[in-house]
């Protein structure tokens, strides 16, 4: 990310908190996009634990992503959601009853 004078770095940021510190949750993911490239940073209590399951839990991450990624990219049509359409938060059941009604008009 480019602004003017100023731009992203390359480099690791390093730990935002001590290892030592308490955790306020047992697992936290973050994750961001940058230049078109999603980042995820995983975090987790390493008592509570194994990174063989964290391992097996960001490669089933992944492939879901990747499938929901593969979904959108063979739609031919745009299709609205929720969120597309408002501000405040609205259910899918909510938001197909007034697909239904403004089609009928």
């Amino acid at each position: 990310m480019d602004a003017g004078a100023m731009s992203m770095s390359g480099l690791s940021a390093g730990a935002s908190m001590s290892p030592q510190a308490g955790r306020a949750c047992a697992l936290d993911i973050v994750g961001s996009v940058i230049d078109g490239k999603l980042t995820l940073v995983v975090t987790y209590d390493q008592q509570e634990y194994r990174e063989s399951t964290m391992q097996a839990l960001l490669a089933n991450y992944k492939k879901q992503l990747l499938s929901i990624v593969n979904h959108c990219m063979q739609q031919t049509e745009t299709e609205l959601t929720p969120s597309d359409v408002g501000i405040e938060p609205m259910s899918l059941d909510i938001f197909e009853q007034l697909l239904t009604r403004l089609n009928d008009l």
